[in-house]
């Protein structure tokens, strides 16, 4: 994607007003949804002006274990939530729906294949 077009996608994100009910600390994982053989489980602080940051862990096959930590924007609209990491050509968007105030539950938007689309449940995580 060009730097233009991610432009844009960040303009379009910072524009939208924030639904303060993903604001906070969120963990999920997608039990090995996204890439076949490796699990990946994330936190992932949404804050009120947009940004995010997401800290992922990652089991690989071989029961190696990767960090890595992504930064990036975020909004919802509608029953839309998009979401653009600085690591991504392209912004991510889901649908989604609030399971109780405190769950999350994510669609990718992508063109259905045979099988079911990239999903996951983000769970508010409660600090003492």
């Amino acid at each position: 994607m060009r730097k233009t077009e991610n432009q844009q996608i960040e303009h379009f994100i910072k524009s939208v007003e924030v639904d303060e009910r993903f604001v906070g600390i969120w963990s999920g994982t997608d039990h090995g949804k996204f890439f076949k053989g490796e699990t990946n489980s994330w936190l992932v602080n949404r804050k009120a002006d947009g940004t995010m940051t997401v800290n992922f862990k990652t089991i690989h096959n071989d029961d190696h274990i990767t960090y890595s930590e992504d930064v990036g924007i975020w909004c919802a609209i509608g029953e839309e939530y998009y979401e653009f990491r600085e690591s991504d050509e392209k912004a991510d968007i889901y649908t989604y729906i609030f399971l109780s105030k405190n769950s999350i539950h994510f669609i990718i938007n992508e063109e259905l294949k045979e099988e079911e689309p990239y999903n996951f449940i983000d769970n508010r995580v409660f600090l003492d």
